[in-house]
C-alpha cells in the first residue's frame, strides 16, 4: 500500500496553525521568527510522526538552496572514484551537505545532459572528471556560473577552472626508474588512446624516458569503446606476441593491468620471470595477487580531502571574489613481487 502524502496545509489542518509556521519550522527559521520552542517541537513531533518528507526541488526554489554537491565521474564502480566518492561523503555530511553520485560513461552527450538536470536542481557545486570530446566552451560557460566547478583526475589546459590532479607525468616517470633500476630495459606502455590529460601526461613521460635513455619505444593504444566488448583482449594478445622481446610492461591504468595480467597468465608467461609489471593506481588486487603487483598510488585521501576543502572555500567565497586554484599532488612507487629481477 503506498504511503499516504502529506502537505504542509494538511500538517497545518491537523495542528490547528498556520501553514507559514510549518513552513518556518521546516526551513530553519523558526528562532528568526519568534516561534516559540514548543510550538517548535510539537511541530517536529508530529512531522516525525506522520514520516512527512519535503518536496525537495520546491524547498530548493524557496530557499535558493539545494545543499547538494554533484560527483561526476567517469565510472563510480571503478574503485579509484568510488573511494574517493566515499570520503567526499564523509567529510560533506559534517557539514549536513549531501552528495549526488553518476558516471558519464566518458560520453560528452550524457554529461551535458545530466549537468542541465542538476543546474535544474539548483546544486550548490560540481566536481567533475571531464569526458573525452566535451566541448572546452561548455565547461568554461558552467564555470562562469555562480555554483563552482572543480575538475578532478583531470583538467582541459585551455579552460582557467579549479582542478585537483596527481602528478601523472612524475608519477610515470617515478615508475619506469624503478623498472629500469631493477634491471628492465625493454619496457611496453598499455595506455588508453585518449588525449585526455591525465593519459596524454602518462604517455608523455613514457615517451620522453625511452628517447632520453635511447630506448625503443613499444605502445599499444586501446580504445576507451572497446574496453567491456571483449576485443581488447585480442589487442593486447597480439601485443605480447608481436613484442617477444619486451622484458617489462608499464600499465597506465589499474583496469588495463588487470585485463592485461589475466591475459598474460592465460598465455603462461611467467610473472615476473618472463615480463615484469608495472601498473599507474594501486589496487586491492594487486596486494593479495600471486604475484603481488608493483604500482604507482595515487594519495585518495588526500584528493578527497583537497576536492572537499576546496569545494567549501569556493562557496564561502563571494562568486565575483572566487580565483581559481589547481593543485597537483605527489604519488608514489609501491614496489611489490611484479618488478623484482630473478637471475636466469
Amino acid at each position: 500500500m503506498a504511503k499516504k502524502k502529506y502537505s504542509i496545509k494538511q500538517i497545518a489542518n491537523d495542528l490547528g496553525i498556520s501553514a507559514t509556521t510549518i513552513s518556518f519550522v521546516l526551513n530553519g527559521r523558526a528562532k528568526e521568527k519568534r516561534i516559540s520552542q514548543a510550538m517548535i517541537d510539537k511541530v517536529k513531533g508530529h512531522i516525525k510522526k506522520i514520516g512527512y518528507q519535503p518536496n525537495q526541488l520546491a524547498k530548493n526554489l524557496r530557499t535558493g538552496k539545494s545543499n547538494i554537491i554533484v560527483f561526476m565521474v567517469e565510472d563510480i564502480s571503478n574503485p579509484f572514484f568510488a573511494n574517493i566518492a566515499k570520503l567526499i561523503e564523509d567529510e560533506a555530511s559534517k557539514l549536513n551537505y549531501n552528495i549526488i553520485y553518476c558516471s558519464t560513461n566518458n560520453d560528452p552527450e550524457k554529461t551535458v545532459s545530466m549537468i542541465n538536470l542538476f543546474g535544474n536542481l539548483q546544486v550548490e557545486g560540481y566536481i567533475i572528471t571531464p569526458p573525452d570530446g566535451l566541448q572546452s566552451e561548455f565547461i568554461k560557460g558552467l564555470c562562469e556560473e555562480e555554483a563552482p566547478v572543480i575538475l578532478f583526475d583531470r583538467y582541459i589546459p585551455e579552460i582557467d577552472c579549479s582542478h585537483v590532479v596527481i602528478a601523472n607525468y612524475e608519477g610515470t616517470k617515478m615508475g619506469l626508474a624503478h623498472l629500469i633500476e631493477s634491471g628492465f630495459h625493454q619496457v611496453g606502455f598499455v595506455t588508453i588512446d585518449s588525449d585526455q590529460s591525465q593519459m596524454h601526461d602518462r604517455r608523455q613521460a613514457y615517451e620522453d624516458i625511452c628517447e632520453e635513455l635511447n630506448m625503443p619505444s613499444c605502445v599499444l593504444k586501446l580504445p576507451f569503446g572497446l574496453l567491456n566488448s571483449g576485443a581488447e583482449n585480442e589487442l593486447l594478445e597480439s601485443f605480447f606476441d608481436t613484442h617477444p622481446d619486451l622484458d617489462a610492461v608499464f600499465f597506465a591504468t589499474n583496469y588495463l593491468a588487470i585485463r592485461g595480467i589475466k591475459i598474460l597468465k592465460n598465455k603462461d608467461i611467467d610473472i615476473p620471470k618472463d615480463l615484469a609489471v608495472m601498473a599507474f593506481d594501486d589496487n586491492d588486487f594487486f596486494q593479495f595477487s600471486t604475484p603481488s603487483i608493483s604500482s604507482i598510488v595515487q594519495p585518495k585521501s588526500q584528493i578527497a580531502m583537497h576536492l572537499i576543502d576546496l569545494m567549501f572555500q569556493l562557496l564561502e567565497t563571494e562568486f565575483e571574489k572566487r580565483n581559481s586554484v589547481k593543485i597537483e599532488l605527489p604519488v608514489s612507487v609501491k614496489a611489490r613481487s611484479s618488478t623484482k629481477k630473478i637471475a636466469l
